[in-house]
């Protein structure tokens, strides 16, 4: 079949080029073909094994997470202490003290506050329809513009995850999946605050594999340069680059990203103590667990403030709640993420911004998760010649 398509000179140099393994030799089109293919069945391979390892992924993210932040940690400590493992006992020191101190009088009360609330939702959502028939009976222009909605239906709404069209909620239809929606959504939410002895054991281990990780890291890396010496060098040639600078990226979105979601919850909880909110610990730590959630996570936070502002005290605390989370908001918006994330990804606070605002209209949440270390990867070292891109990384 081959001698059909090919003269027997081409047939003879493809088999001299497969016995050298030379894609360059093979005759065309193959010597262009197979460097794809290649390439293709390499990185098939590398995401195959992620979904594989799908279970684990958590783990590993955030190991990760550990890992690029402590090791940051040490090479900022290198000016002090020439040791490196002097510097990663007092970074990882640090670490565990906080979190040891998050553990001891932080998550009790994270914990005792989330079960109460989940309890207590079933009335904080009563109390919620009980105030809407008041200003229904009241006013008739609420009861026009709410049509037959109760405070489910506006929670859906304001989660963005009913499926209603404007005839089924004018005809007072509903459909139960949106209900079964709404309580999973907010089920996995609250059972972080539900289920801390298994959160803290991956914390843990997370922690304990980036202190083995930074502690041997030079070794680690010299293992993992010598694959280039062995007869998976092409393997390594394909991902190792792209890996570590993607990681690089990634690294220094997720530092920014958990700065902005500790100013955050900083700014918020001074807000909450100043109109003397109740549940105050579980509030703020939903408030920092919804920051790195984009768009979707302002409205996972504000919904419990409001119902516990609204069972609290009524109408008026809610809108100065709400007055508050808008004030936070715009600041987060438009002072400390261009601010932030231009400093750790050396970006102008304009293209930041640009970037957020187009990636959420072409893309919604996925374009605002990764529009920024993506756009800063491509310009920064993917479309870079060779040389400038290792001095954009430096």
């Amino acid at each position: 079949m081959l001698r059909q398509h090919f003269p027997s000179s081409a047939l003879s140099q493809l088999g001299a080029a497969m016995n050298t393994q030379d894609p360059s030799k093979f005759p065309a089109p193959w010597n262009y073909l197979i460097p794809i293919g290649n390439r293709l069945l390499i990185w098939i391979l590398f995401f195959l094994a992620l979904y594989l390892l799908r279970d684990f992924l958590g783990l590993v993210f955030l190991t990760f997470v550990f890992a690029y932040i402590c090791e940051h940690g040490v090479q900022g400590l290198a000016h002090r202490f020439r040791s490196r493992r002097l510097r990663t006992l007092l970074v990882f020191g640090t670490l565990l003290s906080a979190l040891a101190l998050f553990a001891t009088f932080l998550a009790p009360e994270l914990k005792k506050q989330g079960v109460s609330f989940v309890r207590e939702l079933p009335r904080h959502v009563q109390t919620l329809d009980g105030k809407l028939s008041e200003l229904r009976s009241k006013n008739p222009a609420v009861n026009d513009f709410l049509g037959d909605r109760d405070a489910t239906d506006i929670v859906e709404e304001l989660l963005g995850i009913t499926h209603e069209s404007p005839e089924d909620i004018k005809a007072g239809t509903r459909r139960g999946a949106d209900k079964e929606q709404i309580q999973s959504l907010f089920g996995t939410l609250f059972g972080v605050f539900k289920n801390l002895a298994s959160v803290a054991m991956i914390f843990v281990l997370a922690v304990l594999f980036a202190f083995l990780i930074v502690t041997d890291l030079p070794r680690i890396a010299k293992g993992i340069d010598s694959l280039r010496k062995t007869k998976i060098n092409f393997i390594y040639d394909e991902l190792s680059s792209t890996i570590v600078s993607f990681g690089r990226v990634l690294g220094r979105f997720i530092e920014a990203q958990g700065m902005i979601a500790l100013i955050n919850t900083v700014l918020t909880s001074i807000g909450l103590m100043l109109l003397g909110m109740n549940s105050l610990a579980f509030l703020a730590g939903t408030v920092f667990l919804c920051s790195f959630i984009p768009v979707a996570g302002v409205y996972l936070s504000t919904a419990p403030m409001c119902l516990v502002a609204l069972d609290q005290s009524g109408f008026g605390l809610m809108a100065w709640v709400l007055v508050m989370v808008t004030v936070v908001h715009v600041l987060e918006a438009y002072v400390f993420n261009p601010m932030i994330f231009g400093a750790h990804l050396h970006m102008n606070p304009v293209l930041v911004l640009s970037v957020l605002v187009i990636g959420y209209q072409l893309f919604g949440i996925w374009g605002l998760i990764l529009g920024v270390p993506a756009v800063n990867y491509i310009f920064g070292h993917a479309i870079q010649k060779p040389a400038e891109a290792a001095g954009a990384a430096e």
